[in-house]
């Protein structure tokens, strides 16, 4: 059966201290352990304080919230945004892409930013397709450069879109 192509458009709101509830529980999932870092509700409520940080929140039309993201910072004069985080409550589920486009058409519709970027762990393979489908390059590679829970290293591929970019789009 088809899903109705409202099922595939995620909207977007700006988040509230009342969010860093759901936005601390998102990053908790099964599995996000080893895809992302994961900050304190004191954290969270710093960061949503910073003139530099906004958080967003993700749901389909009619629904509850299915994500969230943190632009920070998010008006850097020399590399643009950069895309902090971004979890979904349900990966696989179809929903990350049309939030990721959301996140981008946000960025580039209300602020003046020429780049959007981020970096993202080399074996989150789910991710970097979702991010090059969403018209993203990869810029380059920052060896060891991230010391995970385990005490192991990865690597983190940094990735971005210009405006011009995604203009044509």
């Amino acid at each position: 059966m088809a899903r109705a192509a409202t099922d595939r458009v995620a909207l977007l709101r700006a988040a509230t201290a009342a969010d860093i509830d759901f936005v601390w529980a998102t990053e908790r999932l099964p599995g996000y352990e080893r895809l992302t870092a994961r900050w304190s509700h004191e954290e969270h409520a710093a960061a949503l304080a910073r003139p530099d940080t906004r958080y967003l929140v993700g749901a389909r039309p009619a629904g509850e919230p299915e994500g969230f993201a943190i632009l920070q910072p998010l008006n850097d004069p020399h590399e643009g945004a950069k895309l902090k985080r971004i979890c979904v409550t349900q990966p696989g589920s179809g929903f990350g892409q049309p939030f990721l486009a959301a996140v981008i058409d946000w960025v580039f519709a209300s602020t003046a930013n020429e780049r959007l970027w981020l970096d993202v762990f080399t074996h989150n393979e789910r991710a970097r397709h979702v991010y090059r489908r969403a018209g993203m390059r990869e810029d380059g590679l920052l060896r060891q450069a991230y010391r995970m829970a385990d005490g192991s290293r990865a690597d983190r591929c940094i990735m971005s879109i210009l405006r011009s970019e995604w203009r044509a789009t």
